[in-house]
């Protein structure tokens, strides 16, 4: 699998478990900064290949002709996904003290939320093409 997927798909995947574990705050939130820092890291390990030249892509799925959802880096949209990833972490921290201090109601959905809208940003930064830079842009509509 390549890494642009495995960003996108493993925040997904942290959204899903922090709905199935939302009855438990120290697991939900063990949760939402293991995903948050793991997804930093898929992130970083991008860093070398993309400032050497190279870059990641998916093979594109071709959903009708001449549509196609793919993900490709490039230095800009890897400098984005760094920059959403690093403040994705930092938001988590401060999050689960402030929604614990004013012990707000729907903490689960609030960092099942916020797990997706960060996967549809990461999505954003790696889109290779218009469709798939617009599938993303609606999941992070419907996710705000």
């Amino acid at each position: 699998m390549s890494s642009p997927l495995l960003a996108v798909l493993g925040t997904l995947a942290a959204a899903l478990a922090i709905r199935v574990v939302g009855a438990r705050p120290m697991l939900r939130e063990g949760i939402t900064y293991a995903a948050a820092a793991g997804n930093l890291l898929i992130v970083l390990s991008m860093l070398p290949t993309v400032l050497a030249g190279g870059g990641y892509e998916t093979y594109p799925y071709e959903l009708l002709p001449g549509v196609a959802f793919q993900l490709r880096t490039d230095p800009f949209g890897l400098l984005f996904a760094l920059v959403a990833s690093t403040l994705w972490l930092v938001t988590s921290v401060y999050s689960v003290g402030y929604l614990r201090a004013a012990n707000v109601s729907n903490q689960t959905g609030y960092f099942a939320s916020f797990a997706i809208c960060v996967s549809a940003t990461v999505g954003i930064a790696f889109a290779a093409n218009l469709f798939t830079f617009f599938l993303f842009y609606e999941v992070l509509t419907i996710a705000t």
